[in-house]
């Protein structure tokens, strides 16, 4: 009787530990909402859409990107976290689960949407090239760019454009948006396709620059988004219906003036 007893024991315990193995996996939305914030990976040299501007006294993250994510944490109720990156190591980072999604003027691309998944458009922006203003002349289409040194900042779709305008050997990448700009300003590149609304904002700063309009045509991958991790589904349904929402309240625009203004495009 005791043997019998004991066996129903055993397998009672087993019964309840396999119960506790089989926990359901909390969603994305669940995790963020618990954890009382949302993690935002970005490339904050990128005016006016991300950022450093100094408030108050203190290094602080400003632009259109991160007003969006601010009202996406407030609807969700959690604080905004912003973790600053090179703009290249920022869909690897988001795979690996540093943050919940990526908010920086990111367009998708045939290479991007294999590893991430990305939310409808929320703005389109145009390429253009910034250049010393006194060679502004010299560039008035993508066909005056050949034989020239171009930059573009690693991993985007301008520097894919740059390759494909002057080729490998004369396409310079770099991390960081300013260190081209300093590239053009020093005669060591004759400029850099960078976007329009940024473009404005360095050249607001810069007066020896110029902005180019060289024609650079949209495709079918133009178009601001914001990216998630590969198959979450829920959390892209979540963040579409958002966009659409701030879409409808003339948000962005909003929010595009007051980053503009906040990087001194007037």
């Amino acid at each position: 009787m005791k043997k019998i007893l004991a066996l129903i024991m055993a397998a009672l315990v087993l019964m309840s530990c396999a119960a506790c193995g089989k926990k359901e996996e909390k969603s994305k939305l669940e995790e963020i909402k618990e954890s009382g914030k949302l993690v935002v990976g970005t490339s904050a040299d990128y005016p006016p859409f991300e950022f450093h501007m100094e408030i108050d006294g203190k290094d602080t993250i400003v632009g259109l990107d991160i007003a969006m994510c601010q009202y996406i944490a407030d609807d969700l109720g959690v604080e905004l976290e912003i973790v600053d990156m090179a703009f290249d190591n920022l869909v690897m980072s988001l795979q690996k689960g540093e943050f919940d999604l990526v908010a920086a003027s990111m367009s998708k691309d045939e290479k991007r949407e294999k590893a991430v998944d990305f939310t409808d458009v929320i703005y389109y922006t145009d390429t253009v090239l910034v250049t010393k203003k006194e060679n502004a002349d010299k560039f008035k289409s993508t066909e005056d760019l050949k034989g020239h040194k171009i930059g573009a900042q690693k991993g985007t779709s301008q520097m894919d454009k740059a390759v494909e305008y002057v080729g490998e050997e004369n396409a310079v990448g770099l991390a960081k948006q300013q260190d081209l700009i300093l590239e053009v300003q020093n005669g060591k590149i004759d400029g850099t396709l960078i976007e329009a609304l940024v473009a404005d904002a360095y050249v607001a700063a810069n007066p020896d620059l110029a902005v180019c309009n060289i024609g650079v045509a949209r495709t079918e991958y133009s178009g601001i988004r914001i990216a998630v991790q590969k198959g979450d589904e829920e959390l892209l349904e979540y963040l579409n219906g958002i966009i659409a929402e701030m879409q409808e309240k003339d948000l962005i625009s909003k929010y595009t003036l007051e980053a503009q203004k906040l990087a001194g495009v007037e």
